[in-house]
């Protein structure tokens, strides 16, 4: 699902974050990103979903070349892709329930199918009460939790989810992971979480690629 060669990632001021990195995860993989603040983890997800252009290499998504090339537009009608932000990522002028059936419009999903989506993800993140307020009135917890609910009606072939356990208690951690652990058993779609605190995901059946900063170069 995911190739990546010879990739270097470079932050906005020019620092080098990864270089010389090579990975094949097949479909159906889960790959767990750790490493410290700066390591490129959050850039390396962008990267693969095609937002953000790397500094050099190859990066492929389900065979087709998303760098070089068109970045996101290359995966348009071939790969349903799903991507939770470490924050934000909802629409501000939406409600949680709307934010959650306007992929699945864009997809051309079905109404009565989109609406079923819709409500099933709202309830199993634990949204329901929620669902008519806009992001900015809800919890921070709430609107980690539209993300991932946003992800799951989606039904993505691929799933890239930045920190999707920070700043959670421990009652919404527990509903969270148990999405996640659904996801890592499901062998048609393809897991990439990135996470500074790899503890939190013990219990998780994933492979592990750590990333660290490049050393600068003395002067």
């Amino acid at each position: 699902m995911i190739e990546l060669h010879d990739l270097a990632l470079d932050a906005p001021d020019g620092r080098l974050l990864v270089q010389g990195l090579d990975l094949a995860l097949p479909r159906g993989g889960n790959l767990l990103l750790t490493g410290p603040s700066g390591a490129g983890k959050s850039r390396l997800l962008k990267v693969i979903a095609g937002i953000e252009r790397p500094a050099r290499g190859t990066v492929l998504v389900g065979g087709h070349p998303v760098w070089p090339g068109d970045g996101v537009l290359a995966l348009a009608g071939k790969v349903r892709l799903g991507f939770a932000f470490a924050s934000g990522g909802l629409l501000s002028n939406l409600t949680l329930r709307e934010n959650l059936a306007l992929p699945l419009r864009f997809q051309g999903t079905p109404a009565a199918e989109a609406r079923q989506r819709t409500e099933a993800a709202l309830e199993r993140l634990d949204l329901l009460a929620v669902a008519e307020l806009r992001p900015h009135a809800v919890s921070a917890s709430a609107r980690r939790h539209g993300n991932l609910a946003r992800v799951l009606a989606m039904e993505p072939d691929l799933i890239l989810l930045d920190d999707p356990m920070e700043g959670l208690d421990a009652a919404d951690r527990a509903i969270a992971l148990e999405l996640l652990q659904t996801w890592t058993a499901d062998h048609a779609c393809t897991l990439v979480i990135a996470a500074e605190e790899p503890h939190a995901f013990t219990h998780l059946e994933v492979a592990r690629l750590q990333l660290s900063p490049v050393p600068m170069e003395s002067p």
